[in-house]
């Protein structure tokens, strides 16, 4: 353990200004991570054996293995999971053992060493199923009120047009029958939008992830858009990385994204003086942030509380599904979405995806 303390100082990724540790210090560590819930386990990649583990971590070991080497925790918690994995990682992973759910992160330090957490989430995962059911339940019956007034509304009307329409018909001539055939077909053309709006929502199940390449996907995309903001007279930039940044996405469902985002940003710089949008790539570490920002009106905070619940809209004619549907769709791609807005100063629309690995660099 000395030894392996003495490389660890050597070791090219040091804290600078720590001073040496003396013994009072290292039993004082020692017990505090004796007494954690938390499992810490480290071991030497390089000798490939395990050089610690707390006695959170020993209790877990022993009932995942028959025997607690460095090579039977690697099979199962160290392995990369698709072989070529390198670097600290995204997410932590989950690892079910018979009715308990085990939770674990992995860390290196430095060149030699890897460092591992395990705790049990069981209870938290249970939990969070509840909240998340109720929180399902809430959006379910959200979602029904608002078809049945969305569908509601315009069936009364047209229910009510025809009606007045077959009583008055030998006196209405061939104009006010026109009239309210117009009436009739307006109300079935919102019933028709609301239904494609819900399509579009279940558009999407079967995302198919892979490695894209973001700078080329939006060279592309920016190319189809600019002319329909051009006829808008709204300019639309972008300020992408000067780098080979791959993202992983569903390139069908991030350009439905983008869609989506443009045409609310282009609604909200309507009657605006200089309209402008700016589409910027910034990057941090294992995460990829895309944004969408307008130089429009903005929101209130109230507004802003509201966006992502369905049927809410502050456009004449939305059917205020398009941001549900927005965070649904990255939602599936391990990605999220967060809009800043402040009234008379614009909006922004962040999107967050992670990395793709990319091994040409």
């Amino acid at each position: 353990m000395t030894q392996e303390r003495d490389k660890l100082k050597q070791d090219e990724h040091k804290f600078p200004g720590r001073e040496p540790e003396s013994g009072a210090i290292d039993r004082v560590l020692h017990d505090v991570l004796e007494y954690l819930d938390v499992g810490i386990v480290i071991s030497n990649t390089v000798e490939r054996r395990l050089i610690y583990s707390n006695a959170a971590a020993s209790e877990v070991l022993t009932e995942l293995m028959p025997e607690v080497t460095y090579e039977a925790l690697y099979e199962l918690l160290l392995a990369p999971p698709e072989g070529n994995h390198t670097g600290p990682p995204r997410r932590q992973m989950e690892l079910r053992m018979g009715n308990r759910l085990l939770g674990y992160s992995k860390y290196p330090i430095g060149t030699h060493y890897h460092c591992l957490f395990i705790h049990d989430i069981t209870e938290k995962s249970r939990l969070m199923a509840i909240a998340e059911a109720v929180n399902t339940m809430n959006n379910i019956g959200y979602v029904f009120s608002g078809i049945r007034h969305e569908i509601g509304n315009p069936i009364n009307s047209i229910k009510m047009t025809m009606s007045v329409l077959k009583h008055k018909l030998p006196e209405f001539n061939a104009e006010m029958v026109g009239e309210y055939v117009d009436r009739t077909l307006s109300e079935i053309g919102r019933v028709e939008f609301l239904l494609k709006s819900l399509r579009n929502f279940s558009m999407f199940e079967n995302i198919e992830m892979k490695r894209v390449d973001l700078n080329d996907f939006l060279d592309k995309f920016l190319a189809m858009a600019v002319n329909d903001m051009e006829k808008r007279g709204i300019l639309l930039r972008a300020k992408l990385l000067h780098e080979n940044l791959r993202v992983q996405a569903d390139t069908r469902a991030l350009q439905q994204v983008l869609l989506n985002l443009l045409a609310n940003a282009a609604t909200a710089l309507e009657g605006e003086d200089d309209p402008e949008i700016v589409i910027e790539v910034s990057r941090n570490g294992g995460l990829v942030f895309l944004s969408v920002s307008d130089n429009g009106a903005g929101m209130s905070r109230e507004e802003q509380r509201q966006l992502f619940k369905p049927f809410f809209t502050t456009k004449a004619e939305g059917s205020g599904l398009g941001l549900v549907i927005c965070r649904k769709m990255l939602a599936q791609m391990d990605s999220s979405i967060e809009v800043r807005s402040r009234q008379g100063e614009g909006t922004t629309v962040i999107i967050t995806l992670t990395a793709g690995e990319d091994h040409d660099q």
